[in-house]
């Protein structure tokens, strides 16, 4: 009887320890992304296969907007996880999230020695023309040339260029400009441009023929040039920005080892690929090809966004308004 009795009980463990090894975690995280569909959707479509029973809530908006939700919501945040945005912006606001060692960060070219932030991809914003309104012969070859043509553009509408203080990629492109030119070069273009209330205003105000020409993340534009959408890609030989964007674990956030789990996930090589040859942008990690169709960086002049985003937002705004 005792036999049978020490029997049982060791099934009933060994059952125990088995749901327990082959349970999968469950559950459901908030990631807040500046990011639109044409990136996350490949990825959370990835991991909800990886982890079918983490369901991804994504809050889809401008990264000014989202890291200010972020330093409202301090005290009792909603996100589990900030996917997007600067390096920069989560240094100057660190106090917002919690320190993630990354297990892949051995695997990436760059990384932050306080591990706010992990590296994800890196972006190139052309010049977009809309090839209904603009011929080819009057597609330009630089960022001068744009502004040698400013009359025209203005009597098409204007320069699609998003206000630096809703678009991370206005701040770049403004910053990027102005450390090439000067601000004097932003004060002389500011007169033809059509400011946008973010990025993907400035995007689609090209694409859907509102206006000439812009600029875009070279991602997208790699996607709705290839399907035929009427864009044309032009990377400037004079002035092209850069972004690197990054990710970071949201401070007592309300999921948090979820949140490790997505995170994680983001820095695998199985996601950079997916980054790399279906979003069309370019890994971090140095064991990931880049993607086929863009050039090379080495063959680009390449400039980041140098001042920090209030020195840029607060001249920007002060030329606009003078242009006004």
């Amino acid at each position: 009887m005792k036999k049978s009795l020490v029997f049982a009980l060791t099934l009933l463990m060994v059952g125990v320890l088995a749901i327990g090894v082959n349970a999968q975690p469950s559950g459901e995280i908030v990631v807040y992304s500046a990011s639109g569909p044409e990136i996350t959707g490949p990825i959370i479509e990835l991991f909800n296969k990886t982890y079918p029973d983490i369901k991804v809530v994504k809050i889809h908006a401008g990264t000014p907007e989202l890291f200010s939700r972020l330093r409202a919501e301090k005290g009792n945040p909603a996100a589990d996880v900030m996917f997007g945005g600067a390096p920069l912006l989560y240094d100057r606001e660190a106090d917002l999230f919690t320190p993630f060692v990354h297990p892949h960060k051995e695997h990436f070219a760059t990384n932050d020695p306080d591990n706010i932030w992990s590296p994800f991809t890196i972006f190139v914003q052309p010049l977009v023309v809309n090839t209904n309104l603009v011929k080819p012969e009057d597609y330009p070859e630089t960022v001068k040339e744009v502004l040698e043509n400013g009359p025209k553009w203005k009597a098409n509408g204007g320069i699609a260029l998003a206000a630096p203080d809703t678009s991370s990629t206005g701040w770049t492109i403004v910053s990027g400009i102005a450390t090439a030119y000067g601000w004097d070069f932003i004060e002389e273009l500011v007169p033809y441009v059509s400011v946008t209330n973010g990025s993907d205003a400035m995007f689609n105000a090209v694409k859907d023929g509102e206006l000439p020409i812009g600029w875009i993340n070279e991602d997208l534009g790699y996607q709705w040039e290839s399907a035929g959408v009427g864009v044309k890609l032009i990377y400037p030989s004079d002035v092209s920005t850069i972004q690197m964007d990054a990710y970071g674990l949201v401070k007592n956030g309300p999921n948090p080892e979820l949140a490790k789990i997505f995170l994680e996930f983001l820095g695998t090589k199985e996601v950079h690929e997916v980054a790399s040859q279906i979003v069309k942008r370019r890994s971090v990690r140095t064991d990931v090809e880049p993607p086929g169709g863009l050039p090379e960086l080495e063959g680009l002049n390449l400039f980041y966004a140098s001042e920090p985003r209030d020195v840029v937002t607060d001249r920007f705004n002060a030329i606009v308004e003078r242009a006004q």
